[in-house]
């Protein structure tokens, strides 16, 4: 899809560059670890030289969160923990055979079309229609009319399209429309192992948390649900954390932000949006599994204190293996 070959230029060009300076890299790392030393700090090299050595460890230092400081972990849910199980275009052109519409759409139509609708309904009506008070369905009804008519599909009847919207409807309410990611279980077990909350925060419609979360038994690993069509913000927006955050004050009385670990597969909501807000957070490169789509592939990433090129490489994994591997 588009949005998956602009993720993985936009990867691609980022490990592309930081492949050719490497050296640089290599140096950053060995200067992180040196400014964290005892000895350094120690050292008039601390205080010496000051405000070139420290911005630079500083710098360094974001990259690689401290585990022995993780309270709560905040995960995104699509792309994080599970996927839509078919290419979703897909799914909207069977169901326009099944729903025997006149001249059913094509998945090949149906791609431009259905992205060209996302982006001017979460424009218009953003949050999923949080301001309006929408329902995720009556959102989701205007989207995908706009879809049709994007195709040139204008002369559907209404009876036609309810028959076809809700088939589409029923199958991202079902098991059917969705697969379990295979490290999802396995780390959300081990992190209540370690007695670490754990709560969501993602930009997702409230059906997301009251019935697709549920219904893959994702719902009693977690304490907070967090959503954008609740809190009328949107990742990598301060205020969606900023919800999270009491959120997870909440079960962790006296918690602080960095005492947080937000997890996700989108490098300006969840990486730098968290951490722009004071959390820690690490990027799941899920660019390997294409079932994986990045949806609102127009968000600008928010620039947070040592924010490189070295540090999202470091901040960056392929499994939430990885993460819990780390503590």
């Amino acid at each position: 899809s588009i949005a998956q070959h602009s993720r993985s230029k936009k990867m691609g060009l980022l490990t592309c560059r930081l492949k050719s300076s490497n050296v640089q890299v290599l140096v950053a790392c060995a200067l992180s670890q040196l400014c964290q030393s005892s000895a350094f700090l120690q050292s008039p090299l601390a205080t010496i030289g000051k405000p070139r050595a420290l911005r630079a460890c500083n710098g360094i230092r974001m990259a690689a969160f401290d585990p022995s400081t993780v309270k709560a972990i905040s995960l995104d849910v699509t792309g994080t923990i599970l996927v839509h199980k078919d290419p979703i275009m897909r799914t909207y052109a069977e169901a326009a055979v099944w729903a025997k519409l006149p001249n059913p759409p094509t998945e090949a139509e149906l791609k431009p079309a259905f992205k060209k609708a996302y982006f001017e309904h979460l424009t218009k009506s953003p949050c999923f229609g949080h301001a309006e008070g929408l329902s995720s369905r009556q959102w989701w009804v205007r989207t995908v009319r706009t879809a049709l008519e994007n195709t040139g599909r204008t002369e559907y009847t209404e009876r036609e399209f309810e028959r076809f919207f809700r088939r589409v409807y029923q199958h991202y309410g079902s098991l059917e429309g969705y697969q379990k990611l295979d490290d999802s279980f396995p780390f959300l077990d081990w992190a209540k192992s370690k007695g670490i909350t754990l709560g969501v925060t993602t930009n997702t419609p409230v059906r997301t948390m009251e019935t697709v979360l549920p219904m893959n038994g994702f719902h009693d690993y977690f304490k907070w649900f967090t959503c954008s069509q609740d809190v009328g913000a949107e990742k990598p927006e301060p205020a969606i954390f900023q919800r999270a955050l009491e959120e997870a004050q909440f079960w962790v009385p006296g918690i602080q932000k960095h005492e947080i670990l937000h997890i996700g597969d989108s490098l300006e909501a969840d990486l730098c949006g968290a951490r722009a807000f004071g959390f820690q957070s690490m990027l799941l490169d899920r660019s390997d599994n294409p079932r994986v789509t990045v949806y609102q592939d127009w968000l600008e990433a928010p620039d947070y204190d040592g924010k490189s090129e070295a540090d999202i490489l470091a901040s960056t994994v392929k499994n939430l293996g990885e993460i819990s591997a780390k503590f």
